[in-house]
């Protein structure tokens, strides 16, 4: 179907911060935009990819070859420095498993032992259309804290504090976190691609 485009993700997080990078960087301006929610699909794709551009694409081509739509998604997450590549890609899953966000980085703590803990947040794009398939990837640097603070955002937003911030993501108003987060790196390279 022309001039539609799905964005691939039922997190209502995501969704929010989505829209808004598409507005701001004036990305798909002559498409409609459709969510999953638009749809009656009971199936999902299996995420079992080596690395965040390999899952965000096994989700948009999942959903293209479902839908027939041209699709974005993205798969995002942070890693430990120098910990195995932990929590990585099972970032979300790490929280069901564990028991919530907070065991996770009680987890990290506990392993590592150490006064501060740095961390990567990554956020891969992928979009998947009837053209070449485009994937990039955005991150920022930062340090994880052992207890939250703030009460905006969603996820680890809580816990992590950018490189050049004294604010956790969840501590910024809406606008600040979205001008200096992974998801903001990623769409800003994606509006850098022919798309």
């Amino acid at each position: 179907m022309q001039n539609k485009i799905l964005l691939g993700t039922g997190n209502q997080g995501k969704l929010k911060e989505f829209h808004y990078y598409i507005n701001h960087f004036q990305l798909f301006k002559n498409y409609t935009i459709l969510n999953l929610k638009d749809f009656n699909l009971s199936i999902e794709p299996d995420e079992n990819g080596n690395d965040f551009d390999e899952n965000s694409k096994i989700k948009s081509i999942f959903y293209f070859q479902n839908l027939n739509l041209k699709t974005l998604s993205d798969d995002s997450g942070f890693i430990v420095n120098n910990f195995n590549n932990f929590p990585g890609i099972k970032t979300a899953r790490a929280g069901k498993e564990m028991g919530g966000e907070q065991k996770v980085i009680d987890y990290i703590y506990t392993q590592l032992n150490k006064d501060i803990i740095e961390a990567i947040f990554y956020c891969s794009l992928s979009l998947v259309g009837e053209g070449p398939p485009v994937t990039v990837l955005g991150q920022v640097k930062g340090t994880i804290l052992p207890s939250p603070k703030g009460k905006n955002g969603f996820g680890y937003d809580p816990y992590f504090i950018p490189e050049n911030n004294t604010k956790t993501f969840a501590e910024m108003s809406s606008e600040e976190k979205m001008l200096c987060s992974h998801r903001y790196d990623a769409f800003k390279k994606l509006s850098n691609q022919t798309l």
